[in-house]
């Protein structure tokens, strides 16, 4: 709670009375309007950010996940064919989203979901006789957002909460070796989707690969699969990072290797992760393809894909076919381990929130529920396959069943436990509802297993989650809240906004001054820039203090003026929407300044 006050009076010189709610709200019919009055600005800082919705996070994602979410998750299953592969063949081929039959209203008036069909375009092919058959089927009544953000199951209100999880990718940690007391580096490759794989070096400067926490494999083995063949080859790929002459690591783990050509150290992988069968080249081929190059069993995500380039430095479009690992990402990941084993580069914060993205409600639906149905369904389809006679052609309809999607996403807005019903004490309370971020659920942690540093507040969070209000039990730190002004960006990062410093020279006289546009940072981007305040000493857009303190590789220090590239847009945009309101909030004690916030979204 120090670190929340701290924050916290970083905007102590400004003086402001701010009403959130006064931002564009979008229209809730049970919310009766009244007179808009003027709004009086009394500090010393107006703002330059636009009037936003606060409920746009919500509407955003959902929006996206019906116009491109359902297409891509159909087209993911294409083509469907039956068990042998040989007789019949499935393909989605476009998709709408029907009108709903009541109105929230209505719906929650009758006590029933606000919901609408879907429908999909497919076609089936009879492989023997090549005849075709086009149909346009229902798959499901999908539930709709109201224009708040909230959706109505069985005529009950309810919210999705945003989930912060861990973002797809390469980490690189460290650890102090207990018997010598040198460091010790891993790194770690997290798919959104396949198998986990773990670079360990040891004491012995021996680099091993360990599959999904089980299996371990030699690096060189596995370097040697992917078609590097001879020991010079893979010497060569590593020879501009292997320079410590007293610790040789891909050396060493030459001569722990036992193969000596791509064959067989084909054949080695696959006995050591898949022990007591027998071990065939052409099967080995097949398991490491499917391990980490088919995109139906392996996947990083467009995100995913965006970290890996990022840290290793690697350029692979960022798009839907390349969402596997490749072989640049095996070498990059070695790489940059024997570099931080000789002193290059840098190891990763799991608590910082360039490695932690959002979930927002569209995905959640998607990865969670959708997803999840259509598997079921394409278990059923090739079921149905199986059944029909080979030289007919049936209907398209009568291989789809669309049970499992409705019986995924009922029990994902009834059961989950990121689906709450909506916070209906006072608009604030709606709107904070909305805004709530938690690390629990479905892929996320439990309360018993979060550590403290999880908990606690981390300079990342500045302006992108609010400091001061989580909830005082069990829950604290794990349960959080979106800061005034926070984005989401394509990616799911949080991003803030700021305001460039520009430095002018004139007639042999250098002044700073504040630029107008907004540029919103993520979290990574501003590591390495010199961020202030918004209330240090300036002349309108003039900046006259010399000294001011700033931000900087997530810090807080004292700099000269000249060194300052960012400023804060405006002193409230490091608290959430109930902690904005709060009177003079530098003033208070972090646990009074939370009690505040609480008190704010349960009054009457």
């Amino acid at each position: 709670m120090d670190t929340a006050l701290n924050l916290a009076g970083l905007f102590a010189s400004q003086v402001f009375v701010c009403c959130p709610l006064l931002f564009t709200l979008p229209k809730n019919p049970k919310i009766r309007m009244i007179k808009q009055t003027k709004r009086e600005n009394w500090g010393s800082i107006a703002s330059k950010l636009p009037e936003s919705n606060l409920a746009q996070t919500q509407l955003d994602s959902y929006k996206q996940f019906l116009e491109e979410g359902i297409r891509e998750s159909l087209l993911e299953l294409n083509p469907i064919r039956d068990f042998t592969g040989k007789v019949f063949e499935f393909e989605f081929l476009s998709n709408r989203v029907g009108l709903p039959k009541f109105s929230p209203k209505q719906a929650i008036e009758k006590g029933v979901t606000f919901e609408a069909p879907l429908w999909a375009t497919v076609k089936l092919t009879n492989l023997h006789t090549s005849a075709t058959q086009q149909q346009e089927i229902f798959l499901g009544d999908i539930p709709m957002m109201t224009s708040i953000g909230t959706f109505i199951i069985n005529g009950v209100e309810r919210v999705v909460v945003n989930q912060l999880v861990r973002s797809p990718g390469a980490y690189f940690t460290r650890e102090v070796d207990p018997h010598s007391g040198r460091a010790i580096h891993q790194a770690e490759v997290r798919p959104m989707r396949g198998s986990w794989l773990e670079f360990i070096v040891s004491r012995n400067d021996h680099i091993s690969v360990r599959i999904d926490r089980h299996r371990k494999v030699s690096a060189t083995t596995l370097i040697r699969a992917l078609g590097f063949s001879t020991n010079e080859e893979i010497l060569a790929l590593f020879s501009d990072v292997d320079t410590d002459k007293e610790h040789r690591y891909i050396s060493t783990t030459l001569l722990k290797d036992s193969s000596t050509n791509t064959e067989e150290a084909l054949l080695e992988f696959y006995q050591k992760v898949r022990p007591g069968e027998p071990a065939v080249l052409e099967n080995a081929k097949a398991l490491l393809h499917q391990m980490f190059f088919d995109s139906r069993r392996y996947n990083l995500g467009l995100v995913g894909r965006y970290k890996m380039n990022r840290k290793l430095g690697t350029n692979t479009p960022i798009d839907k076919q390349h969402v596997t690992l490749t072989t640049e990402d095996f070498i990059g990941s070695i790489k940059y381990l024997i570099g931080l084993q000789n002193g290059q580069g840098k190891t990763d914060d799991i608590d910082h929130l360039a490695n932690r993205r959002l979930r927002c409600v569209g995905e959640l639906v998607n990865q969670t529920s959708f997803k999840a149905g259509l598997l079921r369904l394409e278990r059923s389809i090739k079921e149905k396959m199986s059944l029909a006679k080979p030289d007919e052609l049936p209907t398209p309809a009568a291989f789809v069943n669309p049970r499992p999607i409705i019986s995924a996403i009922t029990e994902f807005f009834r059961r989950n436990r990121l689906s709450s019903i909506l916070d209906q004490v006072n608009p604030l309370s709606e709107i904070d509802n909305l805004r709530r971020i938690s690390v629990m659920g479905p892929g996320g942690i439990t309360r018993e297993r979060a550590s403290f540093s999880m908990r606690d507040i981390h300079s990342s969070q500045y302006s992108r989650i609010c400091p001061v209000r989580s909830p005082e039990g069990p829950n604290i730190g794990l349960v959080t809240y979106l800061a005034l002004y926070a984005q989401i960006n394509t990616y799911g990062f949080l991003e803030a906004p700021y305001l460039r410093v520009n430095k002018i020279v004139k007639d042999g006289k250098t002044t700073f001054k504040i630029g107008n546009e907004v540029i919103y940072l993520a979290a990574d981007d501003e590591e390495d820039a010199y961020i202030t305040h918004a209330g240090i000493d300036r002349n309108g857009d003039i900046i006259t203090q010399k000294w001011v303190p700033v931000r900087y590789n997530g810090k807080f220090i004292e700099a000269d003026i000249d060194k300052v590239q960012y400023i804060d847009v405006i002193p409230k945009q490091v608290v959430g929407t109930s902690a904005a309101l709060v009177p003079f909030i530098q003033q208070d004690e972090g646990t009074r300044a939370l009690m505040a916030t609480h008190h704010l979204t349960q009054a009457l």
